[in-house]
């Protein structure tokens, strides 16, 4: 655990907690994650005194006594809109991607505005202290906390890129910032600060020219009437939360508008497992390998063919496996393998019997195999979830596999490999111990920040105002202009020389013609000189 002894906050902080103030919670996606990460911040505000309400699309989310819960309905299918893009992200252009994306976000904003019971909520006139919301391309509900007159904070369960840290006014470069959809790591050349320099770039205009106006248009049908433009809302945050750390997820530029708490959802005492789950692997000689694709990726969305290789693959190895597995299996199921639809992820990793995690490399994921320091064998589908696995990659922690195209034989060799070496093991535990090793569990952080937001009423001298930012900086203009001049001068010089080298010819052929008399005559000289020199010496 976090070092229990550093666990608690300033005691300044304990007794000067902001008074019980009405905070608005808004979750409008069904992701299970994004259930887990914030579940343990509602009830951590829950417990200090603070009334909540919490505005959220989940259909298995575990609900907080004294929490008003208004349920929200995927009328506009953006649950099965996002799962078609993240399936086809990687065959179409950025063009269909941004324009997917843009629809699918005002599709759930507006599974948001038009619901009957946030419609009264609105038309109530009640206020609230804060509004926090999932600030990755939710533009247009950043409007709400206008409309409520409340403080805005986000809750990044994806961590921060380019996009972020624009809505605080954080001047990172593009060109050194990782890039998330593409799981690209920092950039640690000049080819890959252009290559990423160039890629965000064309992002930043499809954000500019597709993304932002059409959301703009739906922002101004709901909130044009409340005196504050779209732009000066979406860079009204106080506080963006970030589901990362600088001992996993690399170091980087920061403001003190933008807080890391990874690890928040990771409770204080070791959670405890099922008794027949704790029979299970107790009772592995061998030890036990734990396979879990996420809750958004069933089994089911494998084919009977990879399931059944799957299933075959692991039944002949020495290990018991412990396999989240939805629906029926396609084979007979062997005696080492435990199959279950909702199993305590938490609970499985943080026993000392567990060697190995299979896992798609969600963000979640790979924190909590780095909190209870397992090595991985990540297969991962889309998004963020390369990028996550990058880490544990480049420090020797994890291997990767294709799923849809690896073997039973490659498989069976990642999992002997990972598990017989120890050097992955020695650096699993080698980043937990750093991970661990934090003055204050990230749930604590993350409450004292938003009730600092509260305390200073909405904290605005942690604001970075855009116009602060200069664009020469942002967008390494003045790197890119130094380089363009010193190959620009390269250039010239050559073309010079290329196109001209007749005319420098012909200019040295009649200097030397012109001078060749007196050369000649010097030469005379010069020789006479060096003739009776030598008489002179004899």
């Amino acid at each position: 655990m976090f070092a229990l002894g550093r666990c608690l906050l300033p005691l300044l902080w304990l007794t000067s907690a902001a008074h019980g103030a009405r905070v608005l919670v808004i979750s409008p996606f069904e992701s299970y994650s994004q259930c887990l990460l914030i579940t343990p911040y509602v009830q951590a505000l829950v417990d200090r005194g603070h009334e909540l309400t919490v505005i959220h699309a989940f259909q298995h989310c575990q609900p907080i006594g004294n929490v008003t819960y208004i349920r929200i309905f995927d009328n506009m299918n953006v649950c099965s809109e996002f799962a078609e893009l993240t399936i086809i992200t990687r065959s179409i252009s950025k063009w269909e991607e941004c324009t997917s994306l843009t629809r699918l976000m005002i599709n759930a904003a507006l599974n948001v505005l038009n619901n009957m019971e946030v419609r009264k909520l609105i038309q109530s006139n009640t206020t609230f202290d804060l509004l926090i919301v999932e600030p990755t391309y939710t533009d247009v509900l950043f409007g709400l906390a206008t409309q409520f007159n409340a403080q805005l904070i986000g809750l990044s369960t994806c961590g921060a890129d380019w996009n972020l840290n624009s809505l605080v006014g954080h001047g990172a470069s593009m060109a050194l910032e990782p890039l998330m959809p593409l799981g690209e790591t920092s950039a640690t050349s000049f080819w890959d600060r252009l290559y990423n320099w160039y890629y965000t770039t064309e992002e930043w205009l499809l954000m500019e020219l597709v993304f932002l106006p059409k959301l703009k248009v739906v922002h101004d049908h709901f909130f044009g009437h409340l005196g504050k433009s779209f732009s000066e809302i979406r860079h009204s945050f106080s506080l963006i939360l970030l589901n990362q750390h600088f001992s996993l997820f690399r170091a980087r530029s920061s403001v003190p508008g933008m807080v890391e708490v990874a690890g928040l959802h990771i409770p204080k005492e070791v959670p405890k497992l099922p008794l027949d789950l704790q029979q299970f692997i107790n009772g592995a000689e061998h030890g036990v390998i734990y396979f879990a694709l996420g809750v958004e990726l069933p089994a089911t969305a494998l084919t009977e063919e990879r399931r059944r290789m799957l299933l075959e693959s692991l039944e002949l190895m020495p290990q018991r496996v412990i396999w989240k597995f939805e629906g029926e299996p396609p084979c007979a199921v062997a005696d080492n393998i435990y199959l279950a639809k909702l199993l305590p992820q938490q609970a499985i990793l943080a026993h000392p019997n567990v060697k190995l995690f299979i896992s798609h490399g969600g963000m979640l994921s790979i924190i909590e195999a780095a909190y209870y320091g397992k090595p991985v064998l990540g297969m991962p589908l889309f998004f963020d979830q390369f990028r996550n696995l990058d880490v544990l990659l480049e420090e020797g922690a994890a291997l990767q596999v294709n799923i849809d195209s690896v073997t039973g034989k490659e498989l069976k060799e990642a999992v002997n490999r990972l598990i017989s070496d120890p050097g992955f093991q020695e650096n699993s535990l080698a980043i937990s111990e750093r991970f661990r090793d934090q003055l204050n569990h990230p749930l604590d952080v993350a409450v004292y920040w938003t009730e600092y937001v509260l305390r200073h009423r909405g904290a605005h001298h942690l604001k970075v105002s855009p116009s602060h930012v200069k664009l020469v900086e942002y967008y390494s203009l003045d790197k890119f202009l130094m380089v363009g001049i010193r190959l620009t001068l390269v250039v010239a010089i050559i073309f010079f020389i290329l196109f001209k080298w007749k005319c420098l010819l012909s200019y040295l052929v009649r200097l030397a013609e012109r001078f060749w008399p007196i050369y000649m005559l010097i030469s005379f000289i010069v020789k006479i000189y060096r003739y009776f020199s030598l008489l002179f010496v004899k």
